[in-house]
């Protein structure tokens, strides 16, 4: 009961105090051991932008991330670089004091992640926290700082530390409550352009263009994987496509968006019959529903806004004749939540289908959830309809 009270009447100003002391266990000093173990070039780096985003990328590349959040014992910052592994709190306090080192002026970031719930910000428990950041200002804009991922660029933060409200502690200034948003938009572009031979086969190729959160998801899945293997995983998912030859741009670029083009073939089981029939969404299709309850009493957080897009361009022989298409469709959520499009058209030999679907809000209320839930029933049955082919 009396620790209880203590929590209860401490004020944030103290909790603040405990924060610096304790839980960052006396390592935020440490910027004289960077200055001699970060590389010198990086150091005379002029413009204090490159100079910011060398440093991050040192420390990003030096150290590997343990899996460990942070508590306020895993701290030993000195003993953890020599290692090259540690936790969250070895990882970013590190990239602090390099920063510090670097003159770059920086503040810590604590906070609550995805998977631990909303920090309490009615009166200070400090055992909320679970996490710490980094942040600096460069030119007067904000950048929050997470080294523990290879595969997000500079100001991107994991998805995990998306939680609502995060406390900049100042240790000059008062300490601050600031909203943790994505750095840079989340987009995937699909284009595919097929052919249907005298065979009955499909030939062409299918291009994906990534940014953003689907961006860095992409590379650390191709990351763990050889080439035949991450090939083999997509053919297994996709079992009518085979995919013939396999490119990949900007994939250690990471400031740039992830392009992959693969050349691919599909046979369908109707090929020696006379009617042919092709799903035409040959990516990222959805077909289940991740929503089946018939009422929810919470919010539904997306963490980060997300626009998709996918087009087709199918060539069709002369002796085959278009016998049926897609239905076009269009669905919005309410309070302009988000939408999904599907346009289908025919001229000619060719037939097109585009499709756009954007999840336009971050957080979704209880009172949402019937219409998201209808959303992607609808989206379900809108991606199921097929091209059918007849021949002449």
């Amino acid at each position: 009961y009396t620790g209880l009270k203590k929590d209860l009447t401490t004020t944030w100003k103290q909790a603040d105090k405990t924060l610096k002391k304790q839980f960052f266990n006396n390592q935020t000093s440490k910027k004289n051991f960077f200055k001699k173990n970060i590389p010198k070039e990086i150091l005379a780096t002029e413009n204090n932008l490159e100079r910011a985003k060398k440093v991050f990328q040192f420390i990003k590349n030096h150290y590997t991330w343990n899996n460990k959040y942070w508590t306020n014992e895993d701290a030993k910052i000195k003993q953890a670089f020599q290692k090259q592994i540690g936790g969250v709190g070895d990882i970013n306090i590190s990239l602090y004091n390099s920063l510090e080192a670097a003159n770059i002026q920086s503040d810590l970031v604590v906070l609550s992640t995805r998977d631990n719930g909303l920090p309490t910000k009615l009166f200070p428990v400090i055992f909320d926290f679970n996490y710490v950041i980094v942040k600096t200002v460069i030119n007067n804009l904000d950048y929050y700082l997470d080294a523990t991922n290879k595969f997000l660029p500079f100001g991107q933060l994991p998805i995990r530390t998306l939680n609502g409200e995060a406390r900049t502690i100042n240790y000059k200034e008062k300490s601050t409550w600031n909203t943790l948003k994505p750095k840079y938009r989340s987009t995937q572009n699909a284009y595919t352009k097929l052919k249907l031979n005298n065979e009955g086969i499909f030939k062409g190729e299918l291009k994906i263009r990534r940014s953003g959160y689907y961006a860095s998801k992409q590379r650390e899945i191709i990351s763990f994987k050889n080439d035949d293997d991450y090939l083999e995983d997509i053919e297994s998912i996709q079992q009518d496509i085979e995919i013939e030859d396999y490119k990949v741009e900007n994939l250690d670029s990471i400031n740039k968006p992830l392009e992959q083009t693969f050349e691919i073939s599909i046979e369908t089981d109707d090929y020696l019959a006379k009617k042919i029939r092709i799903n035409p969404i040959l990516f990222d299709r959805i077909t289940i529903n991740p929503f089946k309850l018939n009422e929810r009493n919470y919010p539904i957080d997306y963490a980060y806004t997300r626009r998709n897009t996918y087009y087709l361009d199918l060539e069709v022989p002369n002796n085959y004749n278009i016998i049926d298409i897609p239905k076009n469709k269009a669905i919005s959520l309410p309070n302009k939540g988000g939408k999904f499009i599907l346009n289908t058209s025919k001229k000619g030999n060719i037939i097109t289908v585009h499709i756009k679907y954007e999840i336009l809000k971050k957080v979704y209320s209880a009172e949402e959830y019937y219409a998201l839930k209808e959303f992607y029933k609808q989206i379900i049955i809108a991606e199921s309809g097929y091209i059918t082919l007849e021949k002449i």
